[in-house]
């Protein structure tokens, strides 16, 4: 027994730098067995390299004192890896923090550039936004000082082809306009929107200029092309020889003003109206020393100031007794029903009139013109006005739909 234990003391495995040979090929299936080559031996084929990541065991003792078999991995690849920092050190923390700062500061810088870049392409982008927001304004305003004033009537044929010439241009663009926005929205944006706005704002200068100049600039301009009379007297009229003989209108067929004589009044007592879901209410102008045989030519008129008998004539300055004078009836589709009441006030009142003549009855006819134009240019200032404001308010609502304006 003591042999025995002598003999496992004896053994080369006891002793740390003994042969480790003889024992570590007892078991070729042990993972302990090691068997270095020796200088004899001639290698056959070139040994693989372990894969990248894999471990094997090394034994007790072979490179440090006796301890569990130690894990090595292979060596990895040569280039560096990305592997999370430790900090184990004081002078580590205040680096990794220092580099904080520095990427912050960086960032800083970068969006302060992207912020410069973005204010210069704002001023950029104002060129196309001045006409964007201009060009539509100007438009309507064109186009209603065609339509409405003095051009319209001294040259219609010039106006008209002037504002189909502001449709046909925008027209003509409209496409190409779109497929630019199809494909680019931002930079074909402008393009596009002011294709559409200026033909909108043309064709709405044309309609709202057409109603001003028909219904307040046109009758100014037409009778003041016309013939102005002074001291006529309604009723009577004495020829070269002497002669007194009722005043007929067809002598003044071409009369805007009437200035009648002093003693010139309106026959209430005769006067008519003619209804047609208006009232159409006519009085005769008379002269005061008139008897017999006098002239029925001479009318004041005006809608929906009288009673259906004709009775309570108010039209125009009828209640004033310095009114002497007439500024002709110039809106031709009224003219019609007018005659239809004179036709009955004379079939009523036994009265002959061949050729009536119509006028508002006034203090100043000079005013009332005025006053006619002065309604339209009101009109023109206030659709100036309201649609400068339309304009910048749609084109602010169209950037920022189309986030082009922050």
């Amino acid at each position: 027994m003591q042999q025995t234990m002598s003999d496992q003391v004896g053994s080369p495995m006891s002793s740390r730098g003994g042969d480790f040979a003889s024992t570590a090929t007892a078991d070729p299936r042990s993972p302990m067995s090691f068997a270095p080559p020796t200088r004899d031996s001639t290698p056959t084929a070139a040994a693989e390299p372990p894969p990248v990541g894999a471990t094997f065991l090394v034994p007790r003792g072979a490179f440090g004192p006796p301890s569990m078999p130690k894990v090595v991995e292979a060596p990895g690849p040569m280039w560096p890896t990305l592997e999370p920092t430790v900090n184990i050190s004081g002078s580590a923390g205040e680096a990794k923090l220092y580099g904080a700062l520095m990427d912050q500061e960086l960032m800083h810088d970068a969006e302060s550039k992207k912020i410069a870049m973005s204010k210069r392409r704002r001023r950029l982008n104002c060129v196309p936004m001045f006409f964007a927001l201009l060009g539509p304004w100007v438009t309507f305003l064109a186009t209603f000082c065609a339509s409405a004033f003095a051009i319209h009537f001294n040259a219609p044929v010039g106006s008209t082809i002037f504002k189909v010439l502001v449709l046909g241009l925008c027209l003509s663009r409209l496409p190409s306009a779109w497929r630019a926005w199809k494909q680019s929205p931002n930079d074909g944006f402008y393009m596009l929107y002011l294709c559409i706005t200026v033909g909108a704002a043309g064709l709405l200068g044309w309609a709202l200029g057409d109603y001003v100049f028909w219904s307040y600039m046109e009758p100014s301009y037409a009778v003041s092309k016309m013939v102005t009379y002074t001291e006529v007297d309604p009723s009577a009229m004495h020829l070269p020889d002497g002669r007194v003989v009722p005043t007929r209108g067809g002598r003044f067929s071409d009369a805007g003003t009437v200035y009648f004589t002093h003693d010139a009044e309106l026959d209430l007592s005769r006067a008519y109206s003619f209804k047609l879901a208006d009232l159409y209410c006519v009085a005769p102008i008379k002269s005061a020393r008139c008897g017999e045989n006098c002239g029925h030519d001479f009318w004041a008129v005006g809608k929906n100031c009288c009673s259906e008998d004709g009775k309570d004539f108010k039209c125009g300055q009828a209640g004033n007794t310095r009114a002497k004078s007439g500024l002709r009836l110039m809106s031709a589709k009224e003219v019609p029903f007018y005659r239809l009441a004179v036709v009955e006030a004379a079939g009523k009142h036994q009265m002959v009139s061949q050729h009536p003549i119509f006028f508002h009855w006034l203090v100043d006819p000079v005013a009332e013109i005025h006053s006619w134009q002065m309604q339209g240019y009101r009109i023109f200032v206030i659709a100036m006005l309201a649609t400068f404001a339309v304009s910048a308010a749609g084109l602010a609502h169209a950037l920022k739909t189309m986030h082009l304006l922050s």
